[in-house]
Protein backbone atom coordinates (compact mmCIF):
# COMPACT_ATOMS: atom_id res chain seq x y z
CA UNK A 1 0.00 0.00 0.00
CA UNK A 2 1.28 4.04 -0.40
CA UNK A 3 2.66 4.45 3.06
CA UNK A 4 1.70 7.89 2.73
CA UNK A 5 -2.31 6.32 2.79
CA UNK A 6 -0.94 4.36 5.70
CA UNK A 7 -3.66 1.33 7.02
CA UNK A 8 -5.55 2.23 10.40
CA UNK A 9 -7.18 -0.46 11.92
CA UNK A 10 -10.79 0.73 11.42
CA UNK A 11 -11.74 -0.77 14.59
CA UNK A 12 -9.72 1.07 16.77
CA UNK A 13 -7.45 4.71 14.86
CA UNK A 14 -1.47 -23.15 5.49
CA UNK A 15 -1.56 -29.13 6.20
CA UNK A 16 1.74 -30.47 4.73
CA UNK A 17 0.98 -31.63 1.69
CA UNK A 18 4.38 -31.42 -0.15
CA UNK A 19 7.48 -29.68 1.94
CA UNK A 20 8.13 -26.69 -0.47
CA UNK A 21 11.28 -25.98 -1.93
CA UNK A 22 11.89 -22.04 -1.92
CA UNK A 23 11.94 -20.33 -4.97
CA UNK A 24 15.89 -20.49 -6.62
CA UNK A 25 17.93 -17.45 -7.28
CA UNK A 26 16.77 -16.89 -10.97
CA UNK A 27 18.69 -15.60 -14.19
CA UNK A 28 17.18 -12.70 -15.70
CA UNK A 29 14.03 -13.78 -17.10
CA UNK A 30 12.49 -12.18 -20.35
CA UNK A 31 10.08 -13.02 -21.04
CA UNK A 32 8.37 -11.29 -17.52
CA UNK A 33 6.92 -14.13 -15.66
CA UNK A 34 2.94 -13.80 -15.29
CA UNK A 35 1.96 -11.73 -12.54
CA UNK A 36 -1.18 -10.94 -10.98
CA UNK A 37 -2.90 -8.77 -7.67
CA UNK A 38 -2.49 -8.04 -4.07
CA UNK A 39 -5.53 -10.61 -2.68
CA UNK A 40 -5.90 -9.63 0.47
CA UNK A 41 -9.77 -8.70 0.35
CA UNK A 42 -12.70 -10.16 -1.75
CA UNK A 43 -15.62 -7.26 -1.08
CA UNK A 44 -15.86 -3.82 -0.32
CA UNK A 45 -19.31 -2.75 1.27
CA UNK A 46 -20.99 1.18 1.75
CA UNK A 47 -18.23 1.34 -1.14
CA UNK A 48 -14.98 1.63 0.53
CA UNK A 49 -15.15 -0.63 4.20
CA UNK A 50 -12.76 -3.88 3.39
CA UNK A 51 -12.22 -4.47 6.93
CA UNK A 52 -14.77 -7.28 7.27
CA UNK A 53 -13.53 -9.20 4.29
CA UNK A 54 -10.16 -9.88 4.86
CA UNK A 55 -9.14 -12.92 2.88
CA UNK A 56 -7.31 -15.01 5.98
CA UNK A 57 -9.46 -13.66 8.88
CA UNK A 58 -12.95 -13.99 7.04
CA UNK A 59 -11.46 -17.08 4.77
CA UNK A 60 -14.06 -19.42 6.28
CA UNK A 61 -17.29 -16.56 6.18
CA UNK A 62 -16.00 -16.08 2.48
CA UNK A 63 -14.72 -19.68 1.01
CA UNK A 64 -16.86 -20.23 -1.79
CA UNK A 65 -16.55 -16.15 -2.84
CA UNK A 66 -13.15 -16.64 -2.28
CA UNK A 67 -12.87 -20.07 -4.32
CA UNK A 68 -14.54 -18.72 -7.31
CA UNK A 69 -12.76 -15.12 -7.19
CA UNK A 70 -9.56 -17.25 -7.47
CA UNK A 71 -11.02 -19.04 -10.32
CA UNK A 72 -11.64 -15.48 -12.45
CA UNK A 73 -8.72 -14.00 -11.59
CA UNK A 74 -6.28 -17.31 -12.79
CA UNK A 75 -8.89 -17.28 -15.78
CA UNK A 76 -8.22 -13.57 -16.28
CA UNK A 77 -4.24 -14.91 -16.60
CA UNK A 78 -3.00 -14.21 -13.28
CA UNK A 79 -0.53 -16.48 -12.11
CA UNK A 80 0.93 -15.09 -9.20
CA UNK A 81 -0.33 -13.70 -5.78
CA UNK A 82 0.78 -11.68 -3.03
CA UNK A 83 -0.91 -12.24 0.38
CA UNK A 84 -0.76 -9.83 3.00
CA UNK A 85 -0.80 -10.99 6.63
CA UNK A 86 -2.67 -8.40 9.08
CA UNK A 87 -2.11 -8.31 12.89
CA UNK A 88 -2.60 -6.38 15.38
CA UNK A 89 -2.27 -6.86 19.73
CA UNK A 90 -6.28 -6.80 19.86
CA UNK A 91 -8.83 -8.55 18.67
CA UNK A 92 -9.69 -9.55 15.19
CA UNK A 93 -11.31 -7.09 12.59
CA UNK A 94 -12.15 -9.23 9.55
CA UNK A 95 -9.11 -8.65 8.13
CA UNK A 96 -6.45 -7.79 10.98
CA UNK A 97 -5.69 -10.80 13.11
CA UNK A 98 -5.27 -11.26 16.98
CA UNK A 99 -1.36 -12.14 17.32
CA UNK A 100 -1.13 -10.77 21.31
CA UNK A 101 0.16 -14.26 21.99
CA UNK A 102 3.06 -14.02 19.22
CA UNK A 103 0.62 -16.00 16.91
CA UNK A 104 -2.19 -16.31 15.22
CA UNK A 105 -5.19 -18.32 16.92
CA UNK A 106 -5.68 -21.88 15.87
CA UNK A 107 -8.87 -21.10 14.09
CA UNK A 108 -6.45 -17.76 12.18
CA UNK A 109 -3.74 -20.42 11.27
CA UNK A 110 -5.97 -22.83 9.44
CA UNK A 111 -8.18 -20.11 7.60
CA UNK A 112 -4.35 -19.47 6.38
CA UNK A 113 -3.48 -22.78 5.30
CA UNK A 114 -7.22 -23.33 3.88
CA UNK A 115 -6.63 -20.39 1.95
CA UNK A 116 -3.45 -21.26 0.59
CA UNK A 117 -5.04 -24.70 -0.48
CA UNK A 118 -7.60 -22.75 -2.55
CA UNK A 119 -4.66 -20.60 -4.01
CA UNK A 120 -2.75 -23.92 -5.13
CA UNK A 121 -6.07 -25.70 -6.29
CA UNK A 122 -6.87 -22.35 -8.30
CA UNK A 123 -3.48 -23.17 -10.11
CA UNK A 124 -1.28 -20.32 -8.94
CA UNK A 125 2.30 -20.93 -9.76
CA UNK A 126 3.90 -18.63 -6.83
CA UNK A 127 3.17 -16.49 -4.19
CA UNK A 128 4.61 -13.83 -1.72
CA UNK A 129 3.52 -13.40 1.71
CA UNK A 130 3.67 -9.91 3.31
CA UNK A 131 3.37 -9.14 6.63
CA UNK A 132 1.64 -6.19 8.07
CA UNK A 133 2.02 -5.32 11.97
CA UNK A 134 -0.96 -3.01 12.67
CA UNK A 135 -1.14 0.08 15.47
CA UNK A 136 1.44 -0.40 18.29
CA UNK A 137 2.75 -3.76 16.77
CA UNK A 138 3.48 -1.44 13.52
CA UNK A 139 7.64 0.00 13.88
CA UNK A 140 6.91 2.60 11.16
CA UNK A 141 5.41 4.30 13.87
CA UNK A 142 7.86 3.80 16.75
CA UNK A 143 10.55 6.40 18.50
CA UNK A 144 12.32 3.50 20.17
CA UNK A 145 12.38 0.03 19.68
CA UNK A 146 9.32 -1.60 21.28
CA UNK A 147 11.01 -5.08 22.80
CA UNK A 148 7.33 -6.65 23.74
CA UNK A 149 6.04 -5.81 20.06
CA UNK A 150 9.35 -6.55 18.52
CA UNK A 151 8.78 -10.63 19.66
CA UNK A 152 5.33 -10.69 19.07
CA UNK A 153 6.13 -9.53 15.37
CA UNK A 154 8.68 -11.98 15.15
CA UNK A 155 6.35 -14.60 16.66
CA UNK A 156 4.56 -14.17 14.16
CA UNK A 157 6.28 -15.01 11.13
CA UNK A 158 8.16 -17.39 12.94
CA UNK A 159 5.35 -19.42 13.60
CA UNK A 160 3.67 -19.05 10.35
CA UNK A 161 6.70 -19.51 8.54
CA UNK A 162 6.00 -23.46 8.62
CA UNK A 163 2.53 -23.29 7.68
CA UNK A 164 3.54 -21.16 4.53
CA UNK A 165 6.65 -23.53 3.82
CA UNK A 166 4.20 -26.86 3.57
CA UNK A 167 1.33 -25.40 1.36
CA UNK A 168 3.31 -26.86 -1.74
CA UNK A 169 3.43 -22.94 -3.54
CA UNK A 170 6.47 -21.61 -4.73
CA UNK A 171 6.94 -18.57 -2.07
CA UNK A 172 8.76 -15.91 -0.98
CA UNK A 173 8.31 -13.73 2.32
CA UNK A 174 8.08 -9.75 2.77
CA UNK A 175 9.36 -9.63 6.63
CA UNK A 176 7.11 -6.11 6.98
CA UNK A 177 5.40 -4.48 4.00
CA UNK A 178 7.27 -1.56 3.02
CA UNK A 179 9.62 -1.98 5.66
CA UNK A 180 12.79 -0.85 4.32
CA UNK A 181 13.79 2.57 5.87
CA UNK A 182 14.89 5.32 4.40
CA UNK A 183 17.96 7.26 5.63
CA UNK A 184 15.95 9.13 8.31
CA UNK A 185 14.34 6.27 9.94
CA UNK A 186 16.93 5.08 12.56
CA UNK A 187 14.71 3.22 14.72
CA UNK A 188 12.97 1.44 12.02
CA UNK A 189 16.70 0.56 10.15
CA UNK A 190 17.30 -1.21 13.57
CA UNK A 191 13.86 -2.92 13.56
CA UNK A 192 15.16 -4.70 10.19
CA UNK A 193 18.68 -5.14 10.84
CA UNK A 194 17.38 -7.12 13.72
CA UNK A 195 14.80 -9.21 11.93
CA UNK A 196 16.86 -9.66 9.32
CA UNK A 197 19.67 -11.23 11.64
CA UNK A 198 16.73 -13.17 13.21
CA UNK A 199 14.77 -14.54 10.32
CA UNK A 200 18.14 -15.97 8.90
CA UNK A 201 19.57 -17.25 11.40
CA UNK A 202 16.90 -19.62 11.73
CA UNK A 203 15.40 -19.77 8.16
CA UNK A 204 18.19 -18.43 5.89
CA UNK A 205 17.67 -15.94 3.17
CA UNK A 206 16.92 -17.90 0.07
CA UNK A 207 12.77 -17.56 0.68
CA UNK A 208 12.34 -13.88 1.28
CA UNK A 209 12.72 -10.97 0.20
CA UNK A 210 13.50 -9.01 3.06
CA UNK A 211 11.16 -5.65 2.54
CA UNK A 212 9.61 -4.44 0.34
CA UNK A 213 10.17 -0.41 -0.69
CA UNK A 214 8.05 1.87 -1.25
CA UNK A 215 8.25 5.81 -2.98
CA UNK A 216 11.54 7.15 -2.57
CA UNK A 217 13.19 3.95 -3.01
CA UNK A 218 16.31 5.63 -4.63
CA UNK A 219 16.68 6.98 -0.46
CA UNK A 220 15.88 4.01 0.96
CA UNK A 221 18.74 1.43 -1.11
CA UNK A 222 20.86 3.93 1.12
CA UNK A 223 20.24 1.68 3.58
CA UNK A 224 20.42 -1.54 2.16
CA UNK A 225 23.99 -2.36 3.52
CA UNK A 226 23.08 -1.35 7.17
CA UNK A 227 20.17 -3.83 6.75
CA UNK A 228 21.16 -6.56 5.40
CA UNK A 229 24.70 -6.36 5.64
CA UNK A 230 26.88 -8.62 3.14
CA UNK A 231 23.81 -11.21 3.48
CA UNK A 232 21.14 -9.50 1.05
CA UNK A 233 18.37 -11.14 -0.54
CA UNK A 234 18.86 -12.26 -3.99
CA UNK A 235 15.04 -10.48 -5.26
CA UNK A 236 13.93 -7.00 -3.85
CA UNK A 237 10.48 -6.08 -3.97
CA UNK A 238 9.73 -2.52 -4.90
CA UNK A 239 6.21 -0.55 -4.83
CA UNK A 240 5.97 2.11 -7.47
CA UNK A 241 3.41 4.35 -7.50
CA UNK A 242 3.50 7.83 -9.64
CA UNK A 243 2.59 10.74 -8.08
CA UNK A 244 3.42 15.05 -8.51
CA UNK A 245 5.87 14.21 -5.22
CA UNK A 246 8.13 11.52 -6.31
CA UNK A 247 7.37 11.55 -10.11
CA UNK A 248 5.51 8.72 -12.61
CA UNK A 249 6.44 5.14 -12.39
CA UNK A 250 9.29 5.17 -14.86
CA UNK A 251 11.07 7.99 -13.30
CA UNK A 252 10.86 6.33 -9.79
CA UNK A 253 11.77 3.06 -11.23
CA UNK A 254 15.11 4.58 -13.45
CA UNK A 255 15.90 6.80 -10.26
CA UNK A 256 16.26 3.31 -8.43
CA UNK A 257 17.95 1.66 -10.30
CA UNK A 258 20.88 3.84 -10.42
CA UNK A 259 21.35 4.14 -7.16
CA UNK A 260 21.20 0.32 -6.60
CA UNK A 261 23.51 0.02 -9.62
CA UNK A 262 26.02 2.62 -8.32
CA UNK A 263 25.95 0.70 -4.79
CA UNK A 264 26.54 -2.64 -6.53
CA UNK A 265 22.91 -4.24 -6.27
CA UNK A 266 21.88 -6.11 -9.32
CA UNK A 267 19.09 -8.08 -7.80
CA UNK A 268 16.06 -9.30 -9.72
CA UNK A 269 13.21 -7.29 -8.97
CA UNK A 270 9.52 -8.29 -7.82
CA UNK A 271 6.96 -5.55 -8.15
CA UNK A 272 4.82 -5.95 -5.26
CA UNK A 273 2.77 -3.11 -5.90
CA UNK A 274 1.43 -0.54 -8.22
CA UNK A 275 -2.03 0.86 -8.99
CA UNK A 276 -4.80 -1.58 -10.19
CA UNK A 277 -5.15 -2.29 -13.63
CA UNK A 278 -3.08 0.85 -14.57
CA UNK A 279 -2.50 1.31 -18.43
CA UNK A 280 -0.13 4.65 -17.55
CA UNK A 281 1.91 2.45 -14.71
CA UNK A 282 2.24 -0.46 -16.80
CA UNK A 283 3.80 1.23 -19.80
CA UNK A 284 6.06 3.22 -17.62
CA UNK A 285 7.67 0.30 -15.91
CA UNK A 286 7.64 -1.67 -19.47
CA UNK A 287 9.61 1.38 -20.77
CA UNK A 288 12.04 1.48 -18.16
CA UNK A 289 12.74 -2.43 -17.68
CA UNK A 290 13.71 -1.74 -21.27
CA UNK A 291 16.14 1.06 -20.70
CA UNK A 292 17.86 0.13 -17.81
CA UNK A 293 18.27 -3.83 -18.35
CA UNK A 294 16.82 -4.37 -15.16
CA UNK A 295 14.97 -7.89 -14.92
CA UNK A 296 11.69 -7.84 -13.03
CA UNK A 297 10.53 -11.15 -12.49
CA UNK A 298 6.72 -10.48 -11.94
CA UNK A 299 4.57 -7.52 -11.24
CA UNK A 300 1.40 -7.65 -8.52
CA UNK A 301 -1.18 -5.12 -8.64
CA UNK A 302 -2.82 -2.79 -5.39
CA UNK A 303 -6.37 -2.75 -5.68
CA UNK A 304 -6.18 0.95 -5.42
CA UNK A 305 -6.77 2.70 -8.46
CA UNK A 306 -4.83 6.12 -9.20
CA UNK A 307 -8.14 7.95 -8.60
CA UNK A 308 -7.50 6.81 -5.24
CA UNK A 309 -11.71 6.76 -4.63
CA UNK A 310 -11.24 5.42 -0.90
CA UNK A 311 -8.18 5.52 1.28
CA UNK A 312 -5.43 2.65 0.64
CA UNK A 313 -8.19 0.31 -1.15
CA UNK A 314 -10.84 1.19 -3.70
CA UNK A 315 -11.08 -2.25 -5.74
CA UNK A 316 -11.90 -5.56 -4.12
CA UNK A 317 -11.81 -8.44 -5.65
CA UNK A 318 -8.71 -7.34 -7.94
CA UNK A 319 -10.27 -9.25 -11.12
CA UNK A 320 -9.54 -7.20 -13.69
CA UNK A 321 -5.27 -7.63 -15.33
CA UNK A 322 -5.74 -6.41 -18.34
CA UNK A 323 -3.56 -3.29 -18.81
CA UNK A 324 -0.89 -5.17 -17.42
CA UNK A 325 -1.69 -8.35 -19.59
CA UNK A 326 -1.36 -6.14 -22.22
CA UNK A 327 2.00 -4.74 -21.43
CA UNK A 328 3.49 -8.22 -20.88
CA UNK A 329 3.41 -8.95 -16.92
Amino acid sequence: MLRKHKWLPLAAATLLAAVLTPVAAAAPADPIAAGGSNYDFYSLSGGCDREPYGTVDSFERGRDTITAQLGQMYAGGQRRLRIGIFHQHAADSGTVMDSSSGDLSPVDRQQLVDLLAAVKSAGFQEIEVAFHPIGADDPHGWDAMDESAYQEDWGVISNLHPLIAAAGIPYRIDLLNEGMPMSSEPVLRSYAQRLWGDYTSRFGSDDTVGFSMTVWIADRATQLSAVYGSNPPSVFDVHLYGDSWNGDEYKQFVDADQKMTSLGYHQQWIIGETYFDDGTAADGIRRAIADTGRSVRYLTQWPLTRAQKCSDVDQAPPISFSAYTAAGF
